[in-house]
């Protein structure tokens, strides 16, 4: 009976611990699924982008759009009203504004509709950067990669600004974790899936066409099958690309008769990164003419002045990339130290304004003030130890590396901004969880953190945060931004006092005082405007169609000569202002 009783009680013991189990062991099986804990970073990413989309509401900027984010807008109301097909080559990437006509087609076009679709993308984002960062570490590194990208607050703000960025990054997020399982599973569907995905993400982020000979690549050296199989990998790779790539470029060809599977705006960009006065971040081919509307417009202008004759959207762009090799052969060491610049630039922890600037935004909006502890500049070394940490499995992980490296020359190669800087931080991410969890297990085992560890994270850390950018100067630009925004919405006295405040952080904005002295001609302040104007021109003589409103605030002023010289030289400008030939029909 005894003994029977003990068999009895070691049955028990038996069901609820294994033998030779420890504690360690028994809270492990314990612990949430990764599959709850992955939906509960999720959930962590919807409530903050929630949060910012509703406290952001009614910020100037996404009342009253400018900039790209005006353009794509209204590209996308045309192509809603039925013009889906177009009539000209595509000078800015297309699949956003498309993106952008399908939700027009079916909401209306709520901006705040799009925002919170946005919304969506990122959080799905979250969840696909998660299962990547699980099937290339572990569960604990892809938890973390989704913990990191939820509280990112640059994916944050570019989650809830009308700019691609918010479509590129869940896309990117999307490749990813695509080649992770096709290297992990080796199905033809990924690969396949490899392929729309990165087709998706070229029509959204240009720069991203140099993977695409990448991943044949990676698939003949660097998976493990026969080679039959890879062949059939690549040839699936292909065609989903392919499916994605060569509808655009017929429909290019169509429409100029030349085939291009993306944009034709690659020569005006290169040129504006590395011409012989390039400072590394976006400044347009004329001055205070950098919106969508002429872009375009302003590149076939000066090259077919240039050139003498017509040019097709092709030659354009060449002419553009011919003008900055000769830049750059004039003046190599310049260009070298430019070079040098924007390396320092991509790896800074500060986000680069557009139009809009996430620093004004966090004055708005709580998820935003996570920025001042989690932005680039922790993100980056982390990342940078991570790929330290992992490097002995470099041949699971060559390809990672790869795409880094290449979308960081893709973006030295051009200029810097915060969101052509965001595919960065997101392949950054993955290394940077890893070594997140590197630095952790040290820790829990009660390991030492040897001098090289904590010299990498140093320098590193010193390296991302240093000043580079002329901060105030781009402060400055987005209030001006702003100010602008809230004038067009038809509130004066705010959009008065943000422009203001423009001048106030940077007084040698020129481009501030124009729009200063629209404000209180709005305001019907001429005598006001004409001073600002005046300061504009004292400041930068080249601004066009300054001349033009200078000589409308004398005019309005009773200062009826002084108007008629400021229209005669609104003449002289280069394209001559049509209206000052009225105004002085008009005033003599």
């Amino acid at each position: 009976m005894a003994r029977r009783g003990n068999q009895s009680h070691k049955s028990r013991q038996t069901s609820t611990t294994p033998q030779g189990a420890t504690p360690a062991d028994t809270a492990v099986a314990n612990r949430p699924s990764f599959a709850i804990l992955l939906a509960s970073t999720c959930g962590l990413a919807f409530f903050l982008r929630l949060l910012h989309v509703l406290q952001t509401f009614e910020v100037p900027t996404l009342v009253q759009l400018l900039g790209d984010a005006k353009g794509y807008v209204d590209w996308a109301v045309k192509i809603s009203d039925g013009d889906w097909y177009g009539t000209e080559t595509f000078y800015q990437a297309p699949l956003y504004p498309y993106f952008l006509a399908v939700l027009i087609s079916i909401f209306g076009p709520s901006i705040t509709v799009m925002r919170l679709v946005q919304m969506v993308l990122g959080v799905a984002g979250v969840a696909l950067i998660g299962l990547a960062g699980r099937k290339l570490f572990s569960e604990r590194v892809g938890l973390v990669s989704a913990l990191m990208l939820a509280a990112y607050p640059p994916a944050i703000y570019y989650d809830g600004i009308i700019q691609k960025a918010a479509m590129a990054t869940f896309l990117l997020c999307a490749v990813i974790a695509a080649c992770v399982y096709l290297q992990t599973e080796r199905r033809w569907w990924y690969a396949v899936l490899v392929g729309v995905s990165l087709g998706l993400l070229v029509l959204a982020r240009e720069n991203a066409l140099l993977w695409t000979p990448l991943i044949p690549v990676w698939i003949l050296l660097g998976i493990r099958e026969t080679i039959w199989n890879r062949w059939k990998l690549v040839g699936c790779y292909a065609g989903g690309i392919a499916l994605i790539l060569l509808p655009v470029a017929a429909r290019n060809a169509s429409l100029g008769g030349e085939w291009s599977p993306t944009t034709f705006q690659a020569g005006p960009n290169f040129y504006i990164g590395n011409n012989i006065e390039a400072n590394g971040i976006y400044v347009p081919l004329v001055p205070g003419r950098g919106t969508p509307m002429y872009e375009r417009a302003d590149a076939e202008r000066l090259a077919e002045q240039a050139v003498g004759q017509e040019l097709s959207a092709r030659e354009v762009s060449q002419y553009w990339m011919s003008r900055s090799w000769e830049d750059i052969r004039q003046a190599p060491g310049r260009w070298l130290q430019l070079m040098v610049a924007k390396t320092f630039m991509v790896f800074n922890r500060y986000e680069v304004p557009d139009v809009e600037s996430m620093y004004i935004f966090r004055e708005y909006s709580l998820p935003l003030q996570l920025s001042r502890i989690w932005h680039f500049g922790t993100l980056c070394p982390l990342g940078i130890w991570g790929l330290i940490a992992t490097w002995r499995d470099w041949r699971k992980l060559w390809l990672y590396h790869l795409l880094l490296l290449t979308m960081i020359a893709a973006v030295v190669l051009f200029f810097i901004l915060g969101r052509y800087r965001n595919p960065v931080a997101i392949l950054f991410i993955p290394f940077a969880a890893a070594g997140a969890a590197d630095l952790f297990a040290r820790t829990w085992a009660g390991k030492r953190r040897s001098i090289g560890i904590v010299a990498v994270l140093l320098i590193s850390g010193i390296f991302c945060n240093i000043r580079v950018h002329q901060e105030r100067s781009l402060r400055a630009s987005s209030y001006m931004n702003m100010g602008i925004a809230a004038c067009k919405a038809g509130d004066l006295p705010a959009g008065i006092e943000l422009l203001q405040n423009a001048i106030a952080e940077f007084p040698e904005m020129a481009e501030g005082y124009v729009n200063l002295g629209r404000a209180y001609m709005l305001n019907r302040q001429p005598e006001r405007a004409a001073q600002y104007f005046q300061t504009a021109l004292t400041l930068d003589p080249r601004l066009l169609g300054v001349h033009f409103q200078l000589g409308e605030a004398l005019e309005y002023s009773g200062q009826r000569q002084q108007a008629i010289e400021q229209y005669q030289r609104a003449l002289t400008e280069t394209p001559p202002d049509a209206r000052a030939a009225e105004a002085l029909s008009r005033i003599r």
